[in-house]
């Protein structure tokens, strides 16, 4: 049905475009599938070095993380200040004797 509607309305170049187009988006398509697989292929490489300790150890650096940045969050601006002075001071002098 709509193979006669397509001749009713368009044209021989239109309806051209059109079937072309309808090629792009199966190869599109084939590209998408490609990609899943890659995907796919990607993650099974992942989990064969991933190992559960190593994931266990991540998920600990991570919260150990989340816990060091909620402690500078939660300081006041004087406080902030302050420490960013430090930290200055600090490595404006690595590698000799404080003062």
């Amino acid at each position: 049905m709509f193979g006669f509607l397509k001749s009713l309305f368009l044209d021989d170049r239109a309806r051209r475009a059109l079937e072309k187009g309808d090629t792009a988006k199966g190869r599109a398509t084939g590209a998408r599938a490609g990609r899943e697989r890659a995907i796919a292929q990607a993650q099974a490489d992942m989990r064969k070095v991933m190992t559960p300790e190593r994931a266990e150890l991540i998920r600990n650096a991570m919260a150990v993380r989340h816990a060091k940045q909620q402690v500078l969050a939660d300081l006041s601006d004087d406080q902030r200040a302050k420490l960013v002075a430090v930290a200055l001071r600090t490595m404006m002098n690595e590698g000799r004797d404080p003062d």
